[in-house]
Protein backbone atom coordinates (compact mmCIF):
# COMPACT_ATOMS: atom_id res chain seq x y z
CA UNK A 1 0.00 0.00 0.00
CA UNK A 2 1.39 3.48 -1.01
CA UNK A 3 2.53 5.63 1.15
CA UNK A 4 0.41 8.65 0.55
CA UNK A 5 -2.70 6.31 1.33
CA UNK A 6 -0.98 5.38 4.79
CA UNK A 7 -1.05 9.35 5.52
CA UNK A 8 -5.13 9.56 4.50
CA UNK A 9 -5.98 6.73 6.27
CA UNK A 10 -3.74 8.23 9.30
CA UNK A 11 -4.98 11.87 9.16
CA UNK A 12 -8.58 9.92 8.98
CA UNK A 13 -8.20 7.85 11.73
CA UNK A 14 -5.28 8.59 13.91
CA UNK A 15 -6.53 5.96 16.85
CA UNK A 16 -6.65 2.86 14.66
CA UNK A 17 -4.39 1.26 12.55
CA UNK A 18 -4.80 -0.69 9.11
CA UNK A 19 -2.96 -4.00 9.42
CA UNK A 20 -1.34 -5.34 6.30
CA UNK A 21 1.95 -7.12 5.27
CA UNK A 22 3.53 -6.80 2.02
CA UNK A 23 4.80 -9.94 0.36
CA UNK A 24 8.52 -10.55 -0.63
CA UNK A 25 9.41 -10.85 -4.04
CA UNK A 26 10.10 -14.64 -3.80
CA UNK A 27 6.50 -14.77 -1.72
CA UNK A 28 4.99 -12.82 -4.63
CA UNK A 29 6.47 -14.82 -7.23
CA UNK A 30 5.26 -18.15 -5.57
CA UNK A 31 1.86 -16.23 -5.44
CA UNK A 32 1.89 -16.16 -8.83
CA UNK A 33 3.03 -19.16 -10.06
CA UNK A 34 0.02 -20.86 -7.79
CA UNK A 35 -2.79 -18.20 -9.24
CA UNK A 36 -1.94 -19.35 -12.83
CA UNK A 37 -1.95 -22.73 -11.85
CA UNK A 38 -5.78 -22.42 -10.06
CA UNK A 39 -6.76 -19.95 -13.16
CA UNK A 40 -5.10 -21.76 -15.88
CA UNK A 41 -3.12 -18.88 -17.38
CA UNK A 42 0.34 -18.93 -18.68
CA UNK A 43 3.41 -17.87 -16.22
CA UNK A 44 4.92 -16.20 -19.00
CA UNK A 45 1.88 -13.83 -19.22
CA UNK A 46 2.42 -11.75 -15.86
CA UNK A 47 3.13 -8.43 -17.32
CA UNK A 48 -0.31 -8.85 -19.56
CA UNK A 49 -2.47 -10.81 -16.05
CA UNK A 50 -4.98 -7.87 -16.18
CA UNK A 51 -6.26 -8.08 -19.77
CA UNK A 52 -5.85 -11.55 -19.31
CA UNK A 53 -8.42 -11.34 -16.34
CA UNK A 54 -10.40 -9.41 -18.01
CA UNK A 55 -10.73 -11.22 -21.42
CA UNK A 56 -11.27 -15.05 -19.11
CA UNK A 57 -13.17 -13.46 -16.33
CA UNK A 58 -17.13 -12.71 -15.80
CA UNK A 59 -18.10 -8.78 -16.16
CA UNK A 60 -19.49 -7.99 -12.37
CA UNK A 61 -23.09 -6.37 -13.98
CA UNK A 62 -24.85 -5.40 -10.83
CA UNK A 63 -21.98 -2.87 -9.08
CA UNK A 64 -19.23 -0.69 -9.56
CA UNK A 65 -16.71 0.12 -7.53
CA UNK A 66 -16.88 3.77 -7.95
CA UNK A 67 -20.32 3.64 -6.83
CA UNK A 68 -21.04 5.78 -3.20
CA UNK A 69 -22.75 2.20 -1.92
CA UNK A 70 -20.06 -0.10 -2.92
CA UNK A 71 -19.28 -2.56 -0.41
CA UNK A 72 -16.30 -5.12 -0.58
CA UNK A 73 -17.46 -7.45 1.64
CA UNK A 74 -21.49 -7.24 0.05
CA UNK A 75 -19.85 -7.82 -3.39
CA UNK A 76 -17.96 -11.12 -1.51
CA UNK A 77 -21.56 -12.48 -0.32
CA UNK A 78 -22.81 -11.90 -3.26
CA UNK A 79 -20.93 -14.36 -5.18
CA UNK A 80 -21.74 -17.22 -2.63
CA UNK A 81 -18.35 -17.49 -1.27
CA UNK A 82 -18.96 -20.36 1.39
CA UNK A 83 -16.70 -19.47 4.07
CA UNK A 84 -15.17 -16.32 4.27
CA UNK A 85 -11.56 -15.84 4.32
CA UNK A 86 -9.87 -14.43 7.30
CA UNK A 87 -7.46 -12.62 4.86
CA UNK A 88 -7.59 -10.82 2.01
CA UNK A 89 -4.71 -10.62 -0.86
CA UNK A 90 -4.08 -7.28 -3.02
CA UNK A 91 -2.18 -7.47 -5.97
CA UNK A 92 -0.76 -3.98 -7.23
CA UNK A 93 1.77 -4.83 -10.07
CA UNK A 94 0.97 -7.86 -12.45
CA UNK A 95 1.88 -9.76 -8.70
CA UNK A 96 5.45 -7.53 -8.54
CA UNK A 97 3.36 -5.85 -5.09
CA UNK A 98 1.02 -8.25 -3.02
CA UNK A 99 -0.40 -6.87 -0.01
CA UNK A 100 -2.28 -9.21 3.20
CA UNK A 101 -4.76 -7.62 4.39
CA UNK A 102 -7.06 -8.98 7.71
CA UNK A 103 -10.58 -9.43 5.50
CA UNK A 104 -12.58 -7.05 8.21
CA UNK A 105 -9.60 -4.20 7.03
CA UNK A 106 -9.98 -4.51 3.69
CA UNK A 107 -13.73 -4.28 3.73
CA UNK A 108 -14.14 -1.72 6.19
CA UNK A 109 -11.31 0.64 4.93
CA UNK A 110 -11.32 -0.08 1.35
CA UNK A 111 -11.72 3.34 0.14
CA UNK A 112 -8.49 3.90 1.39
CA UNK A 113 -6.84 0.83 -0.44
CA UNK A 114 -8.22 1.13 -3.84
CA UNK A 115 -8.15 4.50 -5.43
CA UNK A 116 -10.23 5.00 -8.61
CA UNK A 117 -8.28 6.40 -11.61
CA UNK A 118 -4.76 5.36 -10.43
CA UNK A 119 -5.24 1.89 -9.41
CA UNK A 120 -5.99 -1.63 -10.83
CA UNK A 121 -5.84 -4.76 -8.10
CA UNK A 122 -6.15 -7.64 -8.08
CA UNK A 123 -8.15 -9.36 -4.74
CA UNK A 124 -7.98 -12.90 -3.69
CA UNK A 125 -8.06 -15.39 -0.77
CA UNK A 126 -5.18 -17.45 0.00
CA UNK A 127 -6.62 -20.93 -1.67
CA UNK A 128 -7.84 -18.51 -4.89
CA UNK A 129 -11.61 -19.36 -3.94
CA UNK A 130 -12.52 -16.66 -5.57
CA UNK A 131 -10.84 -13.76 -7.64
CA UNK A 132 -12.02 -10.30 -8.63
CA UNK A 133 -10.10 -7.25 -10.76
CA UNK A 134 -10.93 -4.00 -10.27
CA UNK A 135 -10.18 -1.47 -12.76
CA UNK A 136 -9.41 1.67 -12.14
CA UNK A 137 -12.86 2.77 -13.24
CA UNK A 138 -14.30 0.44 -11.51
CA UNK A 139 -15.49 -1.96 -13.17
CA UNK A 140 -15.01 -5.42 -11.71
CA UNK A 141 -13.91 -8.57 -13.26
CA UNK A 142 -14.66 -12.37 -11.36
CA UNK A 143 -12.36 -15.39 -12.32
CA UNK A 144 -14.12 -18.83 -11.20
Amino acid sequence: MEQFKLDFFRKDHETVNINFITLSKKKCDDTFISFCTKYKIQENERTNIFNNIQNKGHYINFTNAEDAEFNLGRLINDLNIKTLPINLYVCWDSFYNIDVFKYDDAVKYFDYIWYPIVDDIIIFDSSFNFCLMIRHDGIIYTLN
